[in-house]
């Protein structure tokens, strides 16, 4: 049966190819990718013009796809219509348009027509969306079982966010990525007032200008009973932002909560460790702000924070004191993943880590540039007994040099590399032939160098 559907398709792309030689490219390659998958197309970086797209919508072989991929192809909202018309896509599930040029048009066809009533996954981010775009998708009455909606990096505004939130299809959404799209504080507050997105599990707020402003009307929503994932990454929402979320119901069911570069300083980090809200996470980066090693122990002996796997405090001027607060931690014995980029933790910094008795369930660190880590702290990496179980260390840009190199190579622990990073460690082409052929890391599939 499937050779015989593999037949007619074959049929249908010559008879497509004979009526349409001027998409004899476009036809080639669809054929092509279909042959090898014939639920997912992926045309990223095919530059289609309006007339492929009509092409496309038209050929038979689609229905069966059940992933369409267009970024970057120059998408416009005239394609959108073509898509919307053709009778070959009723079996979509996810569609992805991402960095393209569809406007308020294109979210108005896709909202009105029964072409994508299996749609689950819409990522239209980096488009030129607007909030009457984003209104017609709330008023929707055919994507009924739309669940995850990106619409990053588009100017939906306020007015926008708060259609969305009020509408049925916010209150289908269990993901949404509004990441710079313009909401502030007006829209987090209309957001918090009316919201109807209590199905949500995974809300990204990032690049926002959120301020701590913002926090006090999201922090007591009660519109996020199942939120796991919230993402508030470049924002302002600084420490006293973080007490509004520390003293808030909304963190009770956090898994995995990221705070990047929000002018957190060491209180934020004493907050977060003290509060019974975040008792279930297991993800936190507050990479890019200023923790320092008083708030790193606060985190390392807390509590309540005892079920981390993965931690990133880069960019957090810890020097080798925070290193060593974590490396001291009776608590942090689930972490799995530990980042600790630019932070002058130094070779001293480094040994504390290496001798933890509690960091022994690391797979991932990554101890990356102006670390000033040299081949010492190469040394006490290659010979811990802690870090056997790495599958990732990076140490890209500090300075560890042709012996540290000798180190790592003949280590008798780290057999379980498969990812090795010491692009700018100074190392000669000696250096670089040592880990190239190293007896001892038989796994490793990456070895970046240059």
């Amino acid at each position: 049966m499937a050779e015989a559907q593999d037949i007619d398709d074959s049929l249908e792309f010559l008879r497509y190819f004979e009526k349409h030689t001027e998409s004899d490219d476009l036809l080639y390659v669809v054929q092509q990718k279909l042959e090898k998958n014939r639920a997912v197309l992926d045309l990223t970086r095919h530059v289609l013009s309006p007339e492929d797209v009509r092409v496309l919508a038209e050929l038979k072989p689609l229905q069966r796809v059940k992933e369409l991929i267009l970024n970057e192809t120059r998408l416009d909202s005239i394609g959108i219509q073509h898509l919307c018309g053709s009778p070959y896509l009723t079996q979509l599930e996810f569609l992805e348009i991402e960095n393209n040029n569809v406007d308020d048009d294109g979210l108005f066809f896709l909202s009105k027509v029964s072409t994508f009533k299996n749609l689950k996954k819409l990522n239209a981010a980096s488009n030129e969306i607007g909030p009457v775009g984003a209104k017609a998708l709330s008023m929707s009455v055919t994507l009924l079982q739309l669940e995850d909606l990106n619409l990053a990096y588009n100017r939906i505004t306020h007015l926008g966010v708060k259609a969305l939130a009020t509408s049925d299809l916010g209150s289908r959404l269990r993901r949404l990525n509004l990441t710079d799209t313009g909401i502030e504080v007006e829209g987090l507050k209309a957001v918090a007032k009316h919201a109807r997105l209590n199905q949500l599990e995974a809300l990204n707020l990032s690049a926002n200008h959120l301020t701590d402003r913002a926090m006090e009307y999201l922090a007591p929503a009660e519109a996020f009973a199942n939120l796991t994932t919230l993402i508030l990454d470049n924002n302002h929402i600084g420490d006293e932002g973080v007490y509004a979320l520390a003293d808030s119901p909304m963190g009770d069911g956090l898994v995995e909560l990221k705070l990047k570069c929000n002018g957190l300083t060491t209180d934020s980090a004493i907050s977060l460790a003290q509060s019974k809200s975040f008792s279930k996470l297991r993800r936190l980066d507050l990479n890019n702000n200023d923790v320092r090693a008083e708030g790193t122990e606060a985190i390392a002996q807390s509590d309540y924070l005892r079920g981390l796997e993965y931690l990133d405090l880069g960019e957090n001027s810890l020097a080798a004191a925070g290193a060593q607060a974590l490396a001291q931690t009776t608590q942090l014995f689930q972490l799995k993943s530990l980042r600790l980029n630019d932070n002058g933790i130094g070779d001293e910094g480094v040994v504390a880590l290496a001798a933890s008795k509690t960091l022994v369930h690391l797979e991932a660190l990554y101890l990356e540039q102006d670390n000033w880590i040299h081949a010492r702290g190469a040394q006490a990496i290659a010979e811990s007994t802690a870090f056997s179980k790495l599958h990732t260390l990076v140490l890209g840009l500090n300075g560890i040099g042709d012996e540290g190199a000798r180190y790592l190579a003949e280590s008798k622990q780290l057999g379980q590399l498969v990812f090795l990073n010491v692009i700018g460690n100074k190392l000669t082409p000696a250096g670089e032939d040592i880990l190239k052929n190293s007896p001892n890391l038989t796994g490793l599939k990456t070895l970046e160098l240059v």
